[in-house]
């Protein structure tokens, strides 16, 4: 039996465990794994997190994600970096 390429399984993020962190990985949502429609918050942050294996820079994957954003209402207040070593974050507003 010949076995087809290992494809990983989308895991969608719980809308209670994004209501609580209000931070979503910049990846869950360019992969359509995140549904904001019933997020209870006005802001949100946004991170950045790309493979160890290679890909895209976390900033092209934090930019596409916040372009993203912006078709479904939501502004960028800021971008930063927090923590040692700095964490990079978009601050997300919803209109």
């Amino acid at each position: 039996m010949r076995a087809g390429p290992i494809v990983p399984a989308m895991t969608f993020v719980p809308p209670e465990h994004l209501a609580q962190t209000r931070i979503v990985g910049a990846d869950k949502i360019l992969a359509g794994e995140v549904d904001l429609r019933r997020y209870p918050h006005r802001h949100l942050a946004v991170q950045p997190r790309v493979s160890l294996f290679g890909g895209v820079q976390p900033a092209t994957q934090l930019l596409a994600a916040v372009e993203h954003l912006s078709n479904y209402g939501w502004t960028l207040v800021n971008v930063t970096g927090i923590g040692e070593p700095p964490q990079v974050y978009a601050f997300m507003r919803r209109a």
